[in-house]
């Protein structure tokens, strides 16, 4: 099993290269699955729509999100690559606000089966100025697109911290968000190729 998760703001671009890479893969017959979180499977889908409308308050948000983490990675069988649209990274960036939060979250997070981390993180890191174009462009989605909007710093600052930890030896790899969909896809594939994810 080879997990490879896509993390990074709303409006940064995951989605698109998530079915551009989808694309590629089928094109080439290279088995895949894609999977997202929260959600994944039918019954945390449900889950997904509750926490990502709701008003929890963060400790709430974090137990919800690794009970539905380890739901999903309960019923994941498959011996192909797996994608993941956001993983553990996300609640780290989103929900650490204080040292007792962050040792909450590492803690889960070393509650993870070794094979289920992450053989390569791609971040998708954008600036401000572009994520409040694209935000202006699709509108606001949730309550967590408004909730976290205002956040933006702690949030970059948050993923730069969890992508300099040494988790397993994954791959953190920060993808410039602001450049070309064309340019960013094949940087994607290169670094695919480059850790013999793909050929």
């Amino acid at each position: 099993m080879k997990i490879i998760s896509f993390e990074g703001f709303e409006y940064s671009g995951k989605s698109t290269q998530i079915k551009l890479l989808k694309a590629y893969l089928k094109k080439n017959k290279i088995k895949s699955t894609f999977t997202r979180e929260p959600g994944g499977f039918k019954q945390l889908e449900k889950i997904r729509k509750i926490i990502l409308d709701s008003n929890f308050d963060n400790l709430t948000l974090i137990l919800f999100f690794f009970a539905s983490r380890f739901a999903l990675l309960s019923q994941l069988k498959s011996n192909d690559l797996i994608f993941f649209d956001r993983f553990f990274d996300s609640t780290f960036a989103y929900q650490k606000y204080t040292a007792k939060d962050k040792n909450l979250i590492l803690n889960l997070i070393n509650q993870i089966d070794k094979k289920f981390i992450p053989k390569v993180t791609f971040y998708f890191k954008i600036n401000k100025n572009t994520l409040s174009q694209r935000k202006k462009a699709v509108g606001e989605r949730n309550n967590f697109d408004k909730k976290y909007y205002n956040q933006f710093s702690r949030i970059q600052k948050n993923y730069e911290e969890i992508g300099k930890m040494n988790l397993s030896n994954r791959k953190f790899v920060i993808i410039d968000a602001n450049k070309d969909k064309e340019e960013i896809h094949n940087n994607i594939l290169t670094n695919l190729k480059k850790w013999k994810l793909i050929k």
